[in-house]
C-alpha cells in the first residue's frame, strides 16, 4: 500500500494520506478524518472518488485536488495548531516537490508528540518541527542513496535515511 499511518486516541482514528492505493478500501480502517500532506498520487489519489469522513489539507494542496470530489473539505495553515478529533496537528512546510508542495505533521495527544513526513528532503524549520517531540516517522525512499534532483536553483526528490 501506498504511504499512510494511522494515529489513534481515545476513539479517534485520523489517517495521514491514502495513495491511490487506497482507492474503495477505506472500511479497513474506518478513519474519522484524513490528513494529507501534499497531492501526489501515492498520497492523494484514493481520495478520487471522495471520502468517508472530513478531509484536511493545506491550502495549495486543495487547490492541486480541486476537482477531487470530496465534500466536507477543511484548510490547514501552517504553523497554526489544528485540533482534528482531538489530537493537534501543526504543519511545517519542508522541501520536497516543485509542483506539490508539501507539510510535515507534529502530531500530539494526551503526552505524546510525534513528527509525521513521508517525502522529504529538508525540513524548512526543523528546531521548531522537532521540540520535545518523542518519535520521528520520515522519509524511507532509500537507505543510502540520494533521490535527490535540481531543477534549476530548487532541489525535488527524496533524502536518503542514512546521514551523507
Amino acid at each position: 500500500m501506498h504511504t499512510s499511518l494511522m494515529v489513534s486516541y481515545g476513539r479517534a482514528n485520523v489517517m495521514i494520506d491514502c495513495g491511490l492505493d487506497w482507492l474503495g478500501k477505506f472500511e479497513r480502517r474506518h478513519p474519522s478524518a484524513i490528513v494529507l500532506t501534499h497531492a501526489h498520487p501515492d498520497h492523494a489519489w484514493g481520495l478520487k472518488r471522495s471520502a468517508p469522513c472530513p478531509v484536511y489539507a493545506p491550502q495549495k494542496t486543495w487547490e492541486e485536488l480541486r476537482h477531487c470530489p470530496v465534500k466536507d473539505r477543511h484548510v490547514i495553515d501552517e504553523r497554526t495548531p489544528t485540533k482534528i478529533c482531538g489530537i493537534k496537528f501543526e504543519a511545517f512546510p519542508v522541501e520536497h516537490s516543485i509542483l506539490s508542495p508539501a507539510v510535515g505533521y507534529r502530531v500530539s495527544a494526551g503526552r505524546a508528540c510525534i513528527f509525521y513526513v513521508p517525502d522529504l528532503i529538508f525540513i524548512h524549520d526543523r528546531a521548531a518541527a522537532l521540540k520535545n517531540v518523542q518519535a520521528y516517522i520520515g522519509d524511507g525512499a532509500t537507505v543510502t542513496t540520494s533521490f535527490i534532483r535540481r531543477r534549476g536553483k530548487r532541489l525535488i526528490g527524496h533524502s536518503p535515511v542514512a546521514p551523507s
